[in-house]
């Protein structure tokens, strides 16, 4: 892949990332009075907080929303390595608060709510824009000028 369409996978992938936040990631555990059972992230944030883990919830809220608009925008607008580069950081960071934020959800919502394949999916997409951009940040490595660069000065 050249670096080109490297940026036009992830920036798709993140494009994944931010609509499946409306998707089921989770279902309601024996409430068979309501006809609709699942969950989606944003409900599942919500009751979360609920709980008690407001400051929790906003965080990664805050971070599922913010995070892959700021890669799309690192992305596009940064040039060659830096656009890369932060993208990686921010993209280890969403992998990170993603599987730590469901990791802590299906703890503490045990006695409310099962999750579906949806956050391991979440986490996976995550993971493989960081192996992309990584890919890309070495393709755009800064070429030696005039093969100077191996002689030390005389």
């Amino acid at each position: 892949m050249n670096k080109r369409q490297i940026k036009g996978t992830v920036i798709l992938l993140q494009l994944f990332l931010v609509g499946a936040l409306f998707l089921p990631a989770g279902t309601i555990v024996g409430d068979t009075s309501s006809h609709d059972t699942s969950l989606s992230v944003f409900q599942m944030i919500r009751r979360y907080a609920g709980m008690g883990f407001s400051d929790d919830a906003l965080f990664y809220m805050v971070m599922a929303c913010v995070f892959p608009a700021a890669i799309i925008i690192c992305v596009l607008a940064l040039k060659e390595r830096k656009n890369f580069g932060a993208a990686i950081v921010l993209c280890a960071l969403y992998a990170t608060a993603s599987a730590c934020f469901y990791s802590a959800a299906k703890i503490k919502m045990v006695d409310y709510a099962t999750m579906t394949w949806l956050p391991y999916i979440i986490i996976f997409i995550s993971l493989l824009s960081m192996i992309l951009l990584i890919l890309g940040f070495f393709q755009a490595a800064p070429a030696e000028e005039n093969g100077e660069s191996g002689k030390r000065g005389n």
